[in-house]
């Protein structure tokens, strides 16, 4: 429900350590890397003036960027062509204390597990090519099965040049046009819907002629297995023979390569992820700047997983030096520490959806909480059903726990739960409202109730959109937008007593004079148009104005319009969470109608079926994506921005304690 506070940490030993700090920073999977050159260019990067880092001081004064001298590229393929081979078994993770940490020794073990594969390896695939090359004969054989002629009495013509082809319907017609000018002998073999096969004899004296005619229909020629004796159809059963040879070749050679990795399967994931733990570790060192004697790593660590690194890192004693700094202690303002979301299980699968609209920033406060639940509701209320609720809860923990997509599932299950509480409340099952009572309100038989209570909840979650922004004006010291502007204290009141004035109205009860109530309006208004001028005079900046007062004035003006509409359309657009409500019952109804029409029983049966998989599916996503756009355009563009960047630390998995195969 919040977001982490982080600290730049910087990190300082002798170049032969370089290699195994950075592993250990790698398996530590919580720093987020800082190209240490744009870091030590500023004032942050201090190194406190003792006599013991004293050389490293005057060092700093040489610092470049690192340059890999290793090429992983030949251990990649060696690794590749085993994953080719084999599956990765899951069910056997990797203990930190089993990876592999010395480059060459991993090297020696990856090609020596590699050479148990290679010779039968490249076996399997000559038998494999050569399985294709069988399969194809055996497709192109069965154009002549008609043909009862030994295939080389028509090969071997001694003066006469044979050839089959391939050719469209459009290069058929123009071939049968152009016969009389082609000095060969063409004949059709086969015949499918979309092409032709024919086979084209023609003089030795006369091919290139002929070639010169033919080559402009775009034929495809079909390799024919010329070097087997007898008649197509002896030949197509010498083929299928061939074929199941190499079958049961290709299963002996998988089965001793199978052999080979559940001998070794253990190494082989150990040897995978030690591999990805070298690779990582060279993508860290990327960030680093380093002299003839020392290197320099900087990046972002949450907070409370500070102690986790220094633990992490303590093996290599005072011959580290480990320093970190909170953001606000920076002079460097250009460097924005990036964000990592803190939320309960209940909203943590809704962060996605805040990340689609952009990451929040650092100094911005977490709107998960407030989206999710906001979301929920949303839906529920737009999609009210306990039946079709408890299918979405189905395939939400289908997804997240078969499919593995656990965000898409997490919020599916949640809107599921949601749209079978709303629906007790408006007593709808599957669309049936005769199965149990409604616990609240039936929509369709209180249409303007329903539309009011859309409206009204839409200006609760609106206010609650304005304490957000004021947060977030606040947390940025934003006097002008935080206190003056539409979205801060001016807005906010504007806003609530606009809604008094709208209600004691409508109802008839007696407040202050119209006039009155018109004055303090304008009287609001024109403080947000005087917004810039208030604030600096208050901060005791001058000038007052950002640019020329007509100008400020004029877009002021418009501002202010942009702010009544807005504030109009915000409120009326959540109607659309009444309208919804009823558009499903109506949905519903419609096809209850077309049930009814039919003949028999079990014609009504799969009516209602049919209609309930076309609600679930075409106005859940319909309702999915209008909660969504009250989310983002009514509620985020008041007080949320998402410019922030994400905390990608540089990690092997998300376990701290266990690395798996599958990174």
């Amino acid at each position: 429900m919040s977001v982490e506070k982080m600290k730049m940490v910087n990190i300082i030993g002798t170049m032969d350590l370089l290699e195994n700090v950075a592993k250990q920073v790698v398996l530590f999977n919580g720093l987020h890397p800082v190209n240490a050159m744009n870091e030590i260019d500023t004032t942050d990067f201090t190194v406190s003036a003792t006599e013991d880092n004293l050389e490293k001081i005057i060092d700093l004064n040489y610092v470049r960027p690192y340059v890999h001298e290793r090429d992983y590229a030949p251990v990649e393929a060696h690794i590749k062509r085993i994953l080719e081979i084999v599956s990765l078994d899951r069910n056997f993770p990797v203990q930190e204390e089993e990876l592999i940490l010395n480059y060459e020794e991993l090297l020696d073990k990856i090609v020596r597990i590699d050479g148990k594969f290679e010779e039968i390896y490249k076996k399997l695939l000559d038998k494999k090519e050569a399985q294709e090359k069988v399969k194809l004969f055996l497709n192109n054989i069965s154009y002549f099965k008609d043909i009862d002629v030994p295939l080389q009495e028509i090969k071997n013509l001694r003066n006469f040049h044979v050839g089959v082809y391939k050719l469209t319907l459009e290069s058929s017609h123009k071939l049968k046009i152009n016969y009389e000018n082609i000095p060969s002998m063409v004949k059709k073999v086969y015949k499918a819907k979309d092409y032709r096969v024919v086979i084209i004899i023609t003089p030795k004296m006369l091919k290139n002629e002929s070639d010169r005619i033919l080559n402009s229909l775009n034929l495809e020629t079909v390799e024919m297995p010329w070097q087997y004796e007898g008649t197509p159809i002896e030949i197509q059963e010498k083929l299928k023979q061939e074929f199941n040879e190499l079958q049961r070749e290709i299963l002996e050679l998988e089965a001793q390569m199978k052999k080979i990795y559940e001998e070794n399967k253990q190494e082989i994931n150990i040897l995978n992820v030690s591999l990805k733990l070298q690779l990582k570790t060279s993508e860290l060192k990327d960030y680093a700047a380093c002299t003839n004697e020392f290197f320099y790593l900087c990046g972002w660590v949450p907070e409370d997983e500070i102690g986790s690194l220094n633990e992490k890192l303590n093996s290599f004693g005072n011959k580290i030096i480990v320093l970190s700094k909170e953001p606000s202690k920076m002079t460097n303002k250009t460097i924005t520490p990036p964000t990592r979301l803190k939320n309960n299980s209940i909203v943590r699968p809704f962060e996605v959806m805040v990340n689609m609209y952009g990451t929040p920033s650092y100094d911005e406060t977490d709107p998960t909480l407030f989206l999710g639940i906001s979301y929920m509701i949303i839906f529920g209320a737009m999609f009210g059903d306990v039946g079709q609720g408890l299918v979405f809860l189905i395939a939400g923990l289908f997804l997240k726990y078969k499919m593995r997509r656990v965000n898409l599932g997490g919020i599916l299950a949640r809107l599921g739960i949601s749209s079978a509480i709303f629906g007790f409340l408006y007593g709808s099952v599957f669309g049936f409202e005769d199965v149990i009572p409604a616990a609240f309100i039936r929509p369709m038989e209180n249409i303007q109730d329903v539309l009011i209570l859309a409206v009204v909840f839409g200006c609760m979650l609106l206010i609650v959109g304005f304490i957000f922004s004021l947060l977030n004006n606040f947390k940025r010291k934003d006097i002008k937008n935080g206190v003056f502007g539409k979205d801060g204290v001016n807005g906010l009141l504007f806003y609530i007593l606009l809604l008094y004035f709208a209600y004691s109205k409508v109802l008839g009860i007696d407040t202050f004079k119209t006039s009155i109530w018109i004055v303090l309006f304008i009287s609001m208004l024109m403080i947000m148009v005087f917004k810039e001028p208030l604030s600096n005079l208050i901060k005791g900046i001058r000038p007052l104005y950002s640019e020329s007062k007509s100008d400020y004035f004029i877009e002021g003006g418009f501002g202010v319009l942009e702010t009544l509409l807005g504030m109009f359309s915000n409120t009326i657009s959540f109607i659309r969470v009444g309208a919804f409500a009823l558009n499903h019952v109506g949905l519903f109804i419609a096809f209850s109608s077309l049930a009814n029409m039919m003949n028999s029983e079990a014609g009504s049966i799969l009516m209602y079926i049919l209609g309930n998989i076309i609600i679930i599916g075409l106005e859940g996503l319909i309702v999915f994506i209008q909660g969504l756009r009250l989310e983002y355009y009514e509620l985020f563009s008041k007080y949320y921005e998402g410019g922030g960047i994400e905390f990608q630390p540089i990690k092997l998995n998300n376990s701290k304690s266990l690395i798996n195969e599958n990174i």
